[in-house]
């Protein structure tokens, strides 16, 4: 009895793992993000950070309309001095009011990250050593308990010594310009 007992419980531990691992990562995880909307053609969806171009499938120079059929309706819009602000539970976008297309991107999830693993939540240790490997001049601006990292294409935000935000724009001359 006592063994049989000691079986059923080995056989339900195993069960309840196996659905754990069948409910976790991979398209199921995908579909159910709402960065997975619409398929559009030539719009790439993952969830790669390439300064300077795209956060996921948001990019910098998209056009307004896109946003909508990428994103779906965002949950607040924001009129600022010649931009809107699009608020989505992944991102935010920046549209230049001048030519209705993307000027920045922005990110507080961690599940974004660059090919370099460079993502929300991370160290500022961490932060300074995947930095420096990148190409190109790197400026840091420290705030009180705030540090900006401004790269071609990219800023990185650390406050409170972690990660909060990532966001790209395109690549200046100039990294904090």
């Amino acid at each position: 009895m006592r063994n049989h007992l000691v079986v059923r419980a080995i056989a339900i531990v195993i069960a309840a793992s196996l659905v754990g691992c069948a409910s976790t990562g991979g398209e199921a995880e995908t579909e159910r993000k709402s960065v997975s909307k619409k398929k559009i053609t030539g719009v790439v969806w993952d969830y790669l950070i390439v300064p300077g171009k795209r956060i996921g499938p948001m990019s910098v120079g998209m056009p307004v309309s896109q946003i909508y059929d990428v994103m779906g309706e965002p949950f607040e819009s924001l009129k600022e001095t010649a931009t809107t602000r699009y608020v989505f539970e992944e991102m935010e976008v920046i549209v230049d009011e001048a030519d209705g297309a993307v000027s920045s991107v922005l990110t507080r999830f961690a599940e974004f990250a660059t090919k370099e693993g460079l993502r929300v939540g991370l160290t500022d240790l961490a932060v300074r050593a995947k930095l420096s490997k990148l190409p190109g001049q790197l400026l840091i601006k420290e705030d009180g308990e705030k540090t900006n990292y401004f790269t071609p294409g990219m800023i990185v935000i650390v406050s409170g010594g972690q990660v909060t935000s990532i966001s790209i724009r395109p690549v200046s001359g100039v990294p904090g310009g």
